[in-house]
């Protein structure tokens, strides 16, 4: 065995230490890299889960939130924004959820089955919400809003459902971090022993040590003198690191001065409008140089060359201690703009400057110039310092470059900003052309349309006679849309060629361009479809006098006018002949009767003529009266409820005492009823009776057919005559039209018959038809709408024309609970009336003016006439004044308009409640004079209450009622 020398033993003691060291830190080491495992897993894997579920709810929630925005705008795209990022970051957020599906199972299985098909339906339902609102279904998206919010409550039920699977999974991995923990501490304790062990080794080293002691001791002063030796080394490297120390902590000023700085100059670009540049750029600034205010003033020079110096921007100084410009300048701040440099001023500072405990007393101005790309000065910058008197040289190289930078950065913003200024007022400029263009385009197509549109051909030629516009009339007789650009004379002559009654109108079209002529106004006819056509061409001059001159044709046909005087010339013809014929035999019988002397009898016969040919005459000119009053739309009707078999029958039986026809009437019906003017409606029938008897005078009868089906009464008028042809079908119910034909030439008449009945027949919204063959007869075919009579049974019945009126009134009587029916004529009433048989009407409201002949008086005094519903309440609501000799009764009153609902409410309630009581309502007046009239009569008063117009009397009931 090798003797231990202090070498060894102190050789093997470090050893040891070193062995120790390394362990205990390896063993740390590995305890630390456990636990940073552990820690990295919570914050690698269940914390990003639990921000992606949170970032998944929240892009849906913006989805929702772009959706609802979009509605409020009215359909600004803009507000869509919200809407498109949600939706791809939901898709992002699905994609890094599924990337932990296999690592976390549970988690997999609730977005598999839960989520994923919720957030689908979601989308789904965003999708249809904004298809219906681009396709303007408004309503129906918003009854969409209550399924929307059903479908976000599931889908926060199942992210509540993931956020607790996320904490179970962070409970695992705090659970492992924990683990890793008593892992750690296992080793630090393996590594203390281990140290135990060696301090035990390092005891029995040095006890072994001990022995070799005195031979150490021999070689203690050569260590001694080793020792001192680091020693002195020790000391001077101690000092270098205090060197080292201090130059690091210049190195970390510097680091930070320069980190300001690129902070600073990060900030000098990238900004639109200088606003935005002063506001982010100047703190910088001020940070980087340790200022404590600054302010930029430009200068503003006007048209006359006049200056103002205005402060665009300020930081750091008191409010209101700025103002906002200046029209001069002085001191410091004018030196600035005459000698363009940098001017240091320390002044005292008073007021809001001095601080909130009033310790700033000195203040540091620099006055830095700002020049343009021309080294003109064109504003200043102003730092001010409240901290210290001077600056080093140093810090103002570095001042004086970072404001070179400023210069720099703001002249090029202030030249942005103006080139900005500049594209906003090219911008406006050209919206407002791009609006006078498209307003200039539509006044052009709306004169183009005009010019379409116009029943007139117009064409237009310049002075020349070069064709310059034709309109689609103009095209339509004359093709000249396929000439523009050619001359007007040389077209006119090819009309005329083949059409020679043009070619006069092209011969004054040449003296019109030549200026022979000073205007053109020609009539002429020309052949088209193989039909006569009439026209008037006129002429007229377009900016007489100027280069632009040219001439304005206008075409205007005049075939319906000339249809028109030919129907005129007929109608003159037709009532000359109607009239003088039937004028002629009363002038002539009266002649004969005044100058002759004549049997009874025969006086008698012809005075009967002289009464038929006048009536003739009235019936004609009462005719010519009836189609003018329709045709101007003057013409009323009292619509009622007519029973149509009753009436149609008492048509037949006048007629059949007449003539020699024989008038059959079929029916199908068991009873019809129609809403019409009944005289009008007589009047339809007659003229059709009338016609069918006159073109069948071969035939012995006319068939009428009564038929009901759809809710359509149809009337059918059927004869066995000479039919009509079918080239007169178009015209048949024209005014003056009449068939011509010889059988048909000893037929009198006007042609007003048929024109007046389809009046009458579309006045009461019905239609007319006929169908017929040559020969064997004619069938004439009136719809009307069927009447259904209306049950009153239980219901408030309402006697109202005026729609409207009639709605309100049925709105505001829902508050009692009663159903109600409105009825527009008195007579519908009288008939609903006489079939109530069963409960009957609770309550009438009763209009004076109705539809129909008859009135609501009429009405009530048919009620009152009822055996069984006399005593049936009635409010007459009317605009008109009671009668003088009016009086109402305990179950009638009377209400005049306008009155509010309330009101009426009120009135109708009273009414129902009290058909029992002793209580009356009497008109308003007098309360005093009113009680003594009653206690004269013998009626004691129990309580009097005055309402709005009128006084409610409670009676108190006689003992004999009791």
């Amino acid at each position: 065995m090798k003797t231990f020398t202090r070498s060894r033993i102190s050789m093997l003691y470090v050893i040891l230490i070193v062995v120790l060291l390394a362990f205990v830190s390896v063993s740390n080491y590995m305890a630390s890299r456990n636990m940073e495992r552990e820690n990295n897993a919570i914050v690698n894997q269940a914390i990003p889960i639990l921000t992606t579920a949170n970032s998944l709810l929240t892009s849906l929630i913006n989805q929702e939130t772009g959706l609802r925005g979009y509605q409020l705008g009215g359909g600004n795209e803009q507000f869509l924004e919200p809407y498109t990022t949600g939706r791809e970051q939901v898709a992002m957020d699905l994609s890094t959820l599924s990337s932990y599906d296999k690592k976390y199972p549970t988690l997999q299985l609730i977005i598999d089955t839960q989520a994923i098909p919720a957030i689908t339906n979601l989308q789904k339902y965003y999708d249809t919400t904004l298809e219906l609102f681009r396709a303007g279904k408004i309503e129906e998206a918003k009854a969409r809003v209550t399924g929307g919010k059903t479908l976000m409550d599931r889908y926060r039920v199942i992210h509540t459902s993931i956020e607790k699977n996320i904490g179970q999974i962070t409970s695992s991995a705090s659970e492992a971090s924990q683990q890793a923990g008593q892992t750690s501490r296992l080793i630090t304790i393996v590594g203390f022993l281990i140290a135990l062990l060696a301090g035990a080794m390092s005891i029995i080293i040095s006890l072994r040590s001990y022995q070799a002691e005195k031979e150490l001791r021999k070689s203690e002063e050569t260590y001694r003198y080793m020792a001192e030796s680091l020693e002195s080394q020790n000391e001077e490297i101690i000092a270098q690191q205090e060197e080292q120390q201090i130059t690091l902590a210049k190195l970390s000023e510097r680091e930070r001065d320069l980190e300001l700085i690129s902070s600073y100059q990060e900030k000098l670009t990238g900004y639109v409008k200088l606003t935005d540049f002063l506001k982010h750029t100047l703190p910088a600034l001020l940070n980087s140089l340790a200022q404590d205010a600054a302010l930029v003033v430009l200068e503003d020079r006007s048209e006359n060359g006049a200056s103002s110096y205005e402060v665009i921007h300020s930081i750091g100084y008191p409010k209101g201690h700025i103002q906002a410009s200046r029209s001069e300048l002085f001191g410091p701040a004018r030196r600035v703009f005459e000698e363009g440099v940098s001017i240091t001023h320390t002044r005292d500072v008073t007021g809001n400057e001095q601080g909130v405990h009033n310790g700033m007393t000195r203040a540091i101005d620099h006055y830095i110039p700002l020049t343009d790309d021309k080294q003109e000065v064109i504003g200043f910058l102003l730092l001010t310092s409240y901290q210290c008197a001077h600056y080093q040289d140093d810090n103002q190289r570095l001042t004086k470059g970072l404001v070179r930078q400023f210069g720099l950065a703001f002249y090029a913003q202030v030249v942005n900003d103006e080139k900005l200024q500049q594209a906003e007022s090219l911008a406006l400029l050209n919206d407002q052309l791009t609006a006078e263009k498209l307003l200039l385009e539509g006044q052009h197509d709306l004169i183009q349309n005009i010019l379409e549109s116009a029943h007139e051909g117009m064409m237009m030629c310049d002075s020349e006679g070069m064709i310059l516009f034709s309109n689609h009339r103009m095209n339509q007789y004359f093709g000249l849309h396929e000439r523009i650009g050619q001359n007007l004379v040389s077209c006119s002559y090819e009309i005329g060629a083949k059409s020679p009654s043009f070619h006069g109108v092209a011969a004054s079209i040449e003296a019109l361009i030549d200026r022979s002529l000073s205007h053109l106004t020609q009539r002429f006819s020309f052949q088209q479809d193989e039909q006569l056509q009439h026209a008037e061409l006129y002429a007229t001059v377009v900016s007489e006098g100027t280069e632009q001159q040219g001439y304005l044709f206008v075409f205007r046909d005049r075939t319906e006018e000339e249809r028109v005087d030919e129907m005129k010339n007929e109608f003159i013809s037709i009532v000359s002949h109607e009239l003088r014929t039937p004028l002629a035999s009363v002038l002539g019988f009266i002649e004969i009767l005044l100058h002759r002397d004549l049997p009874q009898e025969k006086q008698k016969r012809y005075m009967e003529t002289i009464y038929n040919e006048a009536q003739r005459l009235s019936n004609l000119i009462n005719d010519f009266l009836d189609l003018q009053r329709m045709e101007s739309g003057r013409q009323s009707y009292n619509f009622a409820p007519i029973h149509l078999q009753s009436l149609v029958t008492e048509i037949a039986e006048q007629w059949q005492d007449k003539q020699l026809h024989q008038i059959v009437i079929h029916q199908q019906e068991p009873e019809l009823w129609v809403r019409a003017d009944v005289d009008r409606i007589r009047q339809v029938f007659d003229n059709l009776i009338s016609n069918a008897i006159k073109y069948s005078p071969a035939a012995d009868h006319i068939d009428i057919h009564v038929l009901a089906h759809d809710g359509k009464a149809t009337i059918a008028i059927q004869d066995y005559g000479l039919g009509i042809p079918p080239e007169a079908n178009e015209h048949m119910f024209s005014k003056f039209f009449r068939v011509d034909n010889s059988d048909r030439r000893q037929i009198g008449g006007t042609g007003l018959g048929l024109a007046i009945v389809k009046e009458i027949v579309e006045g009461h919204g019905g239609h007319i038809s006929y169908t017929s063959e040559m020969g064997h007869g004619t069938t004439f075919r009136i719809e009307l709408d069927q009447y259904e009579i209306s049950g009153l049974d239980g219901k408030i019945v309402i006697f109202e024309d005026d729609d409207n009126l009639a709605k309100l009134i049925q709105v505001a009587l829902n508050k009692l609970s009663l159903p109600s029916i409105q009825l527009r004529s008195a007579e519908e009433g009288m008939i609903a009336l006489r079939r109530c048989e069963g409960e009957g009407p609770v309550l009438f409201i009763v209009d004076i003016h109705l539809e129909g002949e008859k009135t609501g008086w009429d009405f009530i005094a048919d009620l009152y006439k009822h055996p069984l519903h006399a005593q049936t309440p009635v409010i007459v609501s009317t605009a008109l004044d009671p009668p003088h000799d009016y009086h109402e009764k305990e179950i009638e009153k009377y209400l005049k308009k306008p009155f509010t609902m309330e009101r009426l409410v009120q009135v109708a309630k009273r009414l129902l409640d009290n058909k029992s009581s002793l209580a009356y309502v009497f008109p308003a007046q007098d309360k005093e004079t009113l009680s003594t009239t009653l206690e004269r009569n013998g009626i004691n008063v129990l309580k009097m209450q005055e309402n709005q117009d009128m006084i409610e009397v409670d009676l108190i009931r006689p003992p004999s009622d009791k």
